[in-house]
């Protein structure tokens, strides 16, 4: 019976910290995301997080298409001069920097305004590469609304100024699947940039 009151315990405590890393990270960074982008102050650069550019069956990710023509609205628009686009590479058959390029290029953005990083296998490693190898410590951000809280919670933790301008949505089954992950990825951004990576953190 004492062994399911600790077990117990120990779910509450977990579920509680998840619950507090959520709050936290929404609070602190909710009023720099923005659906329009004349809202958008500009930088130098975008950051463009990188996702697959087909979904399992072979279709279009329209997460993927909402990004890009997110980055070609804030590129256009003048508020941003570059477009530093950060994915992984599991291969040479798939290179997420490569598919924006190639998307990119297609629809009007010069490929001397890219730059390719294709060791952003995580929020983190994107955002820190942008800051550490590129030399960047002002960006605009393009993602989608669920993703974009914690990437600016990093952003700020690393000492860098942020915005972000957020990509639509595509309300389908994989949203829903993403917002169940990123509610666990806020947590561990908490514990990797405060416990394992605190170097990191200004």
């Amino acid at each position: 019976m004492k062994f399911f009151r600790y077990l117990f315990g120990g779910f509450l405590l977990v579920l509680g910290f998840l619950v507090f890393c959520n709050v936290w990270i929404i609070g602190e960074t909710s009023g720099r995301i923005y659906d329009d982008s004349r809202q958008v102050l500009g930088a130098e650069v975008a950051l463009v997080f990188g996702t697959s550019s087909k979904l399992i069956g072979g279709a279009d990710n329209p997460f993927f298409v909402n990004r890009m023509e997110a980055a070609v609205e804030l590129y256009k628009s003048g508020k941003v001069e570059k477009l530093v686009l950060s994915g992984s590479r599991d291969s040479i058959y798939y290179n997420e920097a490569q598919m924006m390029e190639e998307y990119l290029m297609e629809h009007g953005i010069p490929q001397s305004s890219l730059i390719l990083d294709d060791n952003g296998d995580r929020t983190l490693a994107s955002v820190a590469r942008l800051r550490d190898v590129y030399g960047y410590e002002q960006c605009v951000m393009v993602t989608q609304e669920y993703h974009a809280y914690r990437c600016l919670f990093i952003a700020d933790k690393l000492g860098m100024n942020a915005e972000c301008y957020q990509a639509d949505t595509p309300e389908i089954f994989e949203h829903k699947k993403a917002i169940l992950r990123e509610l666990f990825a806020r947590t561990k951004a908490v514990i990797d940039l405060y416990l394992l990576y605190p170097q990191n953190n200004k």
